[in-house]
């Protein structure tokens, strides 16, 4: 169907009564324990990796050894 085949006047909106969407609002958090296991221990290797790019960036811009 193209848009000619409808004009303004014969397309019918819906009267909305209440709350615009209802899914919309948040619902409640829900987060296992696996979930906070497997977030702590990205945490971790995030950390480990963040130090160890670090110290090589250090060890970079100093140089050899003399």
């Amino acid at each position: 169907m193209s848009t000619e085949d409808f004009t303004p006047d014969e397309i019918e909106i819906p009267e909305t009564r209440g709350e615009l969407v209802q899914w919309m609002g948040r619902g409640p958090l829900r987060i296992g324990p696996a979930d906070v296991s497997a977030k702590a221990v990205a945490a971790f290797v995030l950390g480990v990796a963040a130090a160890v790019a670090v110290l090589a960036a250090h060890r970079w811009r100093r140089g050899p050894r003399r």
